[in-house]
């Protein structure tokens, strides 16, 4: 049994009917549905070249192949195959979106093979059509983004293809068009005349591809129910099944703006969002918005918040105050909604969303209960919230999740707010979000996602995984860890088949994970001059060589890409990657102009040359953008983004250049390439400069810089009577910068030894002393343990998925999320949803370190970011050394409150990304066994960092590189 799409060269034409299959249209058919089979046969047009036709006559002809699709209840055809035993319509009866897709062989006469799409509701039928398409090969942003498919003359479907698909793991699953202003909304008004129905089409379309069913429409000046035009937009919105809703601030279906275009003195809504004040009017409003709308499937938002999304109530009322003004709020909507909706509420979706302050009100404080089991919330959907950042603020009890409403997700892409905005580009790395949003769902959070994906451009790589989670949780889930890379992987695929081959799709994953690591760690907006230290320990460096390395092979796959597929590769990775990279570049630039321009290197100018190419490319990459395809991206690219200095782009910069005046006389400047310190070699004011890093077993070399800090060309020589020492080169003529690489011959070794040399430039009057510390590698045998970290350079670095052992209690233990940290990985307990402060057994992870001696030693943990669990502020973990007593340590002080712009410890942490606590622990010269105890449940551990208390390690963004480490886990 097989069926073909496309028609075969010798296929016979009979009676002028077209070759190819055929799509029978019932009249019973929903609308949308009917709409979306005639994309699916627009994408076996791009497929195969052949748009199917349609047809609503039974009578077939001889040998025909054929596409029926139907939702239960609403198609007769369907039913006379379930009762003729072709097809079981049981198994998708009373279903969510489900849909069964299977060949039917001789269905009807005439038709000799037919695929069947059979829908629970209209959105299961949907679903099942644009899985046809997948099917051909077609990806689910063919429209939104340009993505081509591969040309093929058939496509086969065989019994291999049969299907039934599962109930979405999320019910309501969405998106929130957010801070839409200066990009999407030029860009909708440049292609649409404005943010209408006619834009609307396409994101519904792409909501539906990704099989997503809920939109929050974008609200910054747009009127969702009135600019479609009129109710346009939702009435097309129910037509294709999306099911609408107002964002977290806009109740009963009314819009942010409306209240501004028909408030006023003489207005029957008053002139005042004040709901104590004009009750009358305010209630009016509501009701209105709840009649015209409700015709159409929605969920209502209930609760108020101030205009413009502020504080509902001003800095002045009390906790008691805003909590009653809620309820009294939410009572009169609840009215409302059984007056002129439904008079049973159970039949009306609804949500509150804890969004900033609303969320305290819900759970109220010491003095004053909150909202949190008020009778009113019966049967609401309560959205709780992450903290603008990825990071979800607190999750159900196992008392709350008797709540009858059940819990949703409102999450965060994009956006604009403080600490400080994000709406320019994609800075969402797949482990993390994966970290996050299994962990709501583990908690119970399954009713409602909504992602804030402000002008979702460069949003839909992390925007198709988040709706892959949601809908296919099973397969995604935290039983199912470390998978980021597969989906990944399939997602390229997808979108660049026949575009490119394997090696370069292996390219595009490197390059997609690449830069949205990189802005993960640093989001761009945020990213200064001062972020990554210019020298220490080469973190810059490195930086810039990973950013060099992203760019080149953009480049390369630029080239290399097949003109159909170009416009698809420049907006899903291309122009995302090389724009995120070039304003990484030009910031890193800018911290090593103004270090060296301190030293009075002549390479500072080169530098400034360097940023000032920068701020050109970031200029014509957005230019670039807006006319590349036909402009089909025109205004997307007008977000600010570089350099705030506020929590928006008031008062943005690009980074300052500084120019040098180069030295009258010749002078020389050296010094190890990973180190502050520096000297120009003079008799006087020279000093002797120490290189310790051959005391680590793994240093292969070390540079050296030689640098010009005058006019004119300086010639250098290197000298020394030390055997063991060699290097790069001996001498030159540096004009800029040369590097010497320097290296040790062990073998000569037999202890901690010292080595001198000398870089001589008598032009300069200049003699260079460097002293080089070196000892044989350790030979340990077995007297030391696996995974025995060593302390060099006064500090031990642990990265911690490198642990000695690690213990598992019956149903939970740390796990590896492999790629998750700034620099590595991170550990985490999973099932994530469990607390172990009363446990006597908690899973635990073990670490091995040589000490160089003993006395106390500050221990920091570099944890993710995370908020706690609930509203009891405890991030606790366990710390033992040395089998000594446990010290419950809490990552978090008792001031810590997310969303609080007072609250240094919380901005600092998803500025960084990355909370860093620290503690003293005593430690004894020698080995030292270290346990980490789960005892909260939300902690992530990324790394440890342990330091004699009285030598701090040199400064640095990502923390001293991980120490060396004797053998390896068995």
């Amino acid at each position: 049994m097989r069926l073909l799409i496309g028609s075969s060269p010798t296929e016979e034409r009979i009676d002028d009917v077209p070759a190819g299959i055929l799509f029978y249209n019932e009249s019973e058919a929903f609308t949308g549905v009917v709409k979306v089979a005639d994309k699916v046969r627009t994408d076996i047009s791009l497929v195969t070249g052949e748009l199917p036709q349609t047809t609503q006559d039974l009578s077939f002809r001889k040998g025909k192949q054929a596409v029926i699709y139907g939702t239960v209840g609403y198609s007769p055809i369907l039913d006379t195959l379930h009762l003729q035993g072709m097809i079981d319509l049981t198994a998708v009866a009373d279903k969510r979106e489900v849909y069964l897709f299977q060949l039917v062989e001789n269905p009807l006469p005439g038709v000799s093979c037919a695929l069947i799409i059979a829908g629970s509701d209209k959105r299961g039928t949907i679903y099942g059509l644009f899985h046809l398409s997948e099917c051909m090969g077609v990806s689910p942003l063919v429209n939104w983004s340009d993505v081509k498919p591969r040309k093929r003359a058939q496509v086969e479907l065989t019994a291999a293809n049969n299907h039934l698909s599962k109930e979405p793991s999320v019910k309501y699953r969405g998106i929130f068009i957010n801070d839409e202003w200066p990009a999407f909304g030029t860009w909708a008004t440049h292609h649409f005349g404005g943010i209408n129905a006619q834009m609307y089409e396409h994101v519904f379309e792409l909501l539906l591809r990704l099989k997503a069913n809920y939109l929050w429409p974008a609200m910054w000046n747009s009127n969702f129910s009135c600019d479609g035009p009129g109710l346009l937009s939702a009435e097309l919105a129910d037509e294709y099944g999306i099911v609408m809703g107002t964002s977290h601030h806009e109740p009963c279906m009314r819009h942010g703006e409306e209240y501004g275009q028909v408030r006023g003195s003489e207005s029957i809504y008053g002139d005042a969002w004040d709901f104590r004040a004009n009750r009358k009017g305010i209630s009016l409003f509501w009701k209105d918005g709840l009649e015209r709308n409700q015709a159409f499937e929605n969920i209502v938002t209930m609760g108020m918040r101030g205009e413009q999304d502020s504080a509902i109530l001003g800095e002045q009322s009390t906790m008691a105050d805003n909590v009653q003004l809620l309820r009294d709020v939410i009572r009169e909507q609840n009215q409302l909604i059984r007056e002129h909706v439904n008079e049973d509420l159970s039949r009306v979706a609804r949500n509150l969303v804890m969004f900033t302050e609303v969320e305290a009100f819900f759970y109220g404080d010491e003095q004053t209960p909150g909202l949190i089991g008020d009778p009113e919330l019966d049967g609401i959907t309560l959205m709780l919230s992450d903290d603008n950042f990825g990071n979800l603020r607190s999750v159900p009890t196992k008392e709350m999740l008797k709540h009858n409403g059940g819990y949703g997700l409102y999450y965060h892409f994009d956006f604009h707010g403080g600490a400080y905005a994000y709406d320019w580009m994609n800075t969402n790395y797949l482990p993390k979000v994966w970290e996050q949003l299994t962990t709501a769902y583990d908690y119970g959070i399954q009713e409602i996602w909504v992602v804030n994906v402000g002008d979702i451009c460069f949003q839909e790589f992390p925007m198709s995984y988040f709706f892959e989670l949601a809908y296919d949780m099973e397969s995604w889930g935290s039983s199912r860890p470390n998978q980021t890379k597969d989906f990944t992987r399939n997602w390229i695929a997808q979108q660049f088949d026949g575009a490119f081959n394997e090696e370069q799709q292996e390219m595009i994953q490197t390059i997609l994970e690449g830069y949205t690591r990189i802005n993960h760690n640093r989001k761009p907006e945020v990213m200064h001059a001062s972020v990554y230290h210019p020298v220490h320990y080469g973190e810059s460096e490195k930086l810039l060589l990973q950013t060099d390395s992203i760019t080149a092979m953009a480049f390369q796959l630029r080239e290399q890409c097949p003109g159909w597929a170009l416009p698809a590769f420049y907006e899903l990775v291309y122009f995302p990657a090389v724009a995120s990279m070039n304003l990484h570049r030009m910031q890193l630039l800018a911290g090593r102009n103004e270090f060296y321009a301190r030293q009075n290197r002549v390479e500072a100018n080169d530098l400034a040359d360097e940023i000032a190419s920068c701020i050109r490319i970031d200029r014509e990459l957005t230019e670039e953008l807006h006319w590349i395809n036909q402009g089909k991206w025109f205004g997307m690219g007008l977000s600010e983004h570089v350099g705030f200095v506020h929590w928006n782009e008031e008062g943005n910069r690009y980074p300052l250049m500084i120019r040098i005046e180069p030295a009258n006389k010749p002078r020389i400047i050296v010094a190890k390439s990973s180190d502050s310190r520096f000297t120009e070699g003079f008799l006087w004011t020279g000093q002797t400069l120490q290189i310790h890093d051959f005391l680590r077993p793994d240093t292969e070399e070390v540079k050296l810089d030689i640098a010009c800090g005058s006019r004119m060309s300086i010639a250098y020589t290197l000298i020394t009577d030390c055997s063991w020492l060699s290097f790069s080169s001996v001498e030159g003529l540096v004009t800029r910068k040369d590097i010497i690489r320097i290296q040790v011959d062990r073998s000569q070794l037999t202890e901690k030894t010292m080595g001198e040399f000398f870089v001589l430039a008598p032009q300069a009057q200049s003699k260079t002393k460097i002293q080089v510390w070196a000892e044989p590698l350790p030979v340990y045998s077995n007297e030391l343990p696996t995974m025995t970290f060593l302390e060099r350079d006064s500090y031990i670095a642990m990265e911690a998925e490198h642990y000695a052992h690690k213990h598992d209690v019956e149903g939970f233990a740390f796990y590896q999320i492999q790629d998750y940290g700034r620099t590595s990985s991170g550990m985490k307990v999973l099932p994530p949803h469990h607390d172990f402060s009363i446990e006597k057994d908690r899973p635990y992870l073990e670490y091995h370190f040589m000490a160089e001696q003993s006395g106390i030693y500050q221990a920091s943990f570099y944890l993710a970011p995370s908020n706690t669990a609930h509203m009891d502020h405890r991030l606790y973990m366990g710390v033992q050394i040395n089998n000594g007593e446990i010290q419950e340590q809490n990552a978090v002080s008792k001031q810590f409150r997310s969303l609080d712009l007072s609250c240094h410890e919380w901005i600092s942490a998803v500025t960084d990304n990355i909370r860093i606590y620290s503690c003293s622990i005593p430690c004894k010269a020698g080995l030292n066994t270290l346990r980490i105890y789960a005892i909260s449940p939300m902690l992530v551990l990324e790394k440890i960092v342990l330091h004699p208390i009285n030598l701090q390690p040199v400064s640095s963004y990502l923390g001293p590189p991980e120490s060396y480490y004797v053998g390896s886990k068995s």
